[in-house]
């Protein structure tokens, strides 16, 4: 039997040489299929993702920084404006101009003297402690918002037992460069005692007659010796 000649020999055997270029072939389709799919994935997670990533960055992201921000600031302008240190009146003026800003600010350096001399003569004290606060509306694009602020104010003055009360303030917030100060700031309702029911309203007065004063009016001009909450 005569051995196969060399062409037959290529067709029954072919060398690793021969093969090579189908495998490559077949390489190039996968690869270029895969890349494919993973265009097509990319793709599809930009459609789905795109609107949460502008939400997340561009929208709801810094909406929230704002929100949280402003309430921090609203809390702590609540306590800066309704507390009073009568050893250092001027500490708690420069104290309630920091979370000040606008008309608010204004009214407070026009009246300073009268505030400051009605709060030396009281000698009152008054601590301020946040209960709850929320914010009831923000603007971001404006830079605004308001927010209600629950407090907790006890009141220490010379020969009167010292006395807590729960207020609500509403305050108006803006942003002044970097912070959040109020424009505004006013009481809902009546001091509520914490000591004896009823409002603060039906407490009896200080024995020296003198009222404590609030160290943060809504309006300085027409309250010298504002009344915590008023």
């Amino acid at each position: 039997m005569e051995p196969p000649d060399d062409a037959e020999k290529a067709v029954a055997d072919p060398s690793p040489a021969a093969a090579r270029p189908g495998s490559s072939t077949l390489r190039t389709v996968v690869t270029s299929v895969a890349a494919v799919w993973l265009v097509a994935a990319l793709v599809l997670a930009a459609w789905f993702g795109a609107g949460w990533v502008r939400a997340m960055w561009f929208t709801d992201g810094p909406r929230a920084d704002a929100r949280d921000t402003a309430l921090d600031a609203a809390r702590q302008a609540a306590i800066n404006l309704t507390s009073m240190n009568p050893s250092d009146v001027e500490g708690s003026i420069t104290t309630m101009r920091s979370s000040m800003t606008g008309d608010m600010l204004t009214q407070l350096n026009e009246n300073h003297d009268r505030i400051k001399d009605a709060a030396e003569k009281s000698k009152t004290k008054i601590d301020s402690k946040v209960l709850g606060a929320a914010l009831s509306s923000l603007d971001s694009e404006r830079d605004k918002a308001s927010a209600i602020v629950v407090l907790k104010l006890t009141q220490t003055a010379p020969n009167v037992p010292v006395q807590s009360f729960r207020a609500t303030w509403t305050l108006d917030m803006k942003k002044d460069g970097d912070t959040w100060k109020a424009e505004q700031a006013n009481s809902l309702g009546q001091l509520v005692s914490l000591d004896t029911p009823g409002p603060a309203g039906a407490a009896q007065p200080p024995a020296n007659g003198n009222a404590a004063p609030t160290p943060a009016p809504a309006n300085p001009s027409e309250a010298p010796a504002p009344q915590p909450g008023s």
